[in-house]
C-alpha cells in the first residue's frame, strides 16, 4: 500500500524553513535552473498551455519560465522569499521582460477573484503547507473559462517505486 507523507503540523515553522533554505541557496538555485538541463526539462512542458491576457505565477523563484513566455502576456507572480524575488527582478529587466512581483504567500493571495486567465504553479505545490487552501485560492483568483497550469514532484513515503516506473510518471496536464 502507497502511504503518502502527511501535511506538516506547524505549519509556520514548515514555512519558514522552507523560506530560510531559500534564502541560502537563492544564488544557486538560480544558477542551476539556468544551466542544468533538468530544470529546463522539467519547466518547459508549463509553456505551450498559457493563455492570457494576464498569468499569474505563484513561487516564480528566479524567474526563469517568466523570462520565457513574459513578452507574450500581461503578467504577475508571487513569491515568499524576497531574495527570490530580487533575482528574478535582476533576470527579468535583463531580459526585457516586464511583470509585475509581489511577496507573500499562496494559501492568501492578494488578488481579488476572478482575476487570471491563467495561474502557474511549477515544482512548488508540494513546499505548500496548506495544499487545500493553496489550491482553492489558486482556484479562487482563475477566471471561470481560465488555465490552472500545475507542475509539480512529490513522492510519497515509501519513495513510490513502481510507479516511477509506469510509462505516465513525469507527464503534465493542463486543465
Amino acid at each position: 500500500m502507497v502511504r503518502y507523507s502527511e501535511e506538516p503540523h506547524d505549519q509556520n515553522a514548515f514555512t519558514k524553513t522552507f523560506d530560510q533554505a531559500y534564502t541560502r541557496l537563492a544564488r544557486v538555485y538560480d544558477t542551476a535552473v539556468k544551466l542544468l538541463p533538468i530544470w529546463k526539462a522539467w519547466l518547459r512542458p508549463a509553456l505551450p498551455p498559457l493563455k492570457g491576457p494576464r498569468v499569474l505565477e505563484v513561487s516564480f523563484g528566479t524567474g526563469y519560465l517568466m523570462t520565457e513566455y513574459g513578452n507574450r502576456f500581461e503578467v504577475h507572480g508571487l513569491d515568499l522569499n524576497a531574495r527570490m524575488i530580487a533575482i528574478a527582478r535582476a533576470n527579468l529587466q535583463r531580459a526585457g521582460v516586464r511583470a509585475t512581483l509581489c511577496r507573500g504567500t499562496v494559501e492568501a493571495l492578494p488578488y481579488r477573484t476572478d482575476s487570471f486567465d491563467c495561474v502557474l504553479s511549477t515544482m512548488a505545490f508540494s513546499g505548500y503547507p496548506d495544499a487545500r487552501k493553496a489550491l482553492g485560492e489558486l482556484l479562487r483568483v482563475l477566471k471561470p473559462a481560465g488555465r490552472l497550469v500545475l507542475i509539480d514532484i512529490n513522492y510519497p513515503a515509501d519513495g513510490n517505486r513502481l510507479e516511477r516506473r509506469s510509462p505516465g510518471c513525469g507527464s503534465t496536464r493542463a486543465t
